[in-house]
């Protein structure tokens, strides 16, 4: 287990999350023409990954009083739980996603997948969107309380 998925256990978010979340990420950055909805997406991912990462410092900080204060704010903001449920969203519309594009290669979308993803299934995203939208004000949110 790498150092990151350690501290960031200390705090209640499974390694299963940040990986859902990269691997999301990844998938779409691969899809080249991307619907607008499922590029956002993408970039909020990008968004969440960076805070992650500062909570990481956080927990695994030297300074132990630091460090306790910082998991007791976590706990108090359910930020484990909220990327947690961001991180199983993640791998179930990352399934949807792929089965939605599979007619598709790394360098063009087909017309059908786009119609897939783009019309068929256009509120599956913005409702996937908000969802990511929410894990990642809660991440930001603890990040605030933890500065002050």
């Amino acid at each position: 287990m790498d150092p990151f998925s350690v501290s960031i256990a200390a705090i209640g978010i499974t390694g299963t999350a940040v990986n859902s979340i990269s691997s999301l990420r990844d998938t779409i950055a691969g899809l080249k023409d991307a619907q607008k909805d499922v590029d956002d997406i993408r970039v909020q991912l990008d968004n969440i990954r960076s805070p992650l990462e500062t909570l990481q410092s956080l927990v695994s900080d030297t300074d132990e009083e630091m460090s306790l204060v910082s998991k007791q704010v976590f706990a108090k903001t359910r930020t484990a739980d909220a990327v947690n449920e961001c991180g199983k969203a993640c791998e179930t519309f990352q399934k949807k996603l792929l089965k939605w594009t599979k007619h598709s290669d790394n360098d063009k979308l087909s017309l059908r997948d786009q119609i897939s993803v783009g019309l068929w299934n256009r509120e599956r995203v913005r409702t996937f969107r908000t969802r990511v939208e929410t894990c990642q004000r809660m991440v930001h949110f603890a990040m605030s309380s933890t500065q002050l």
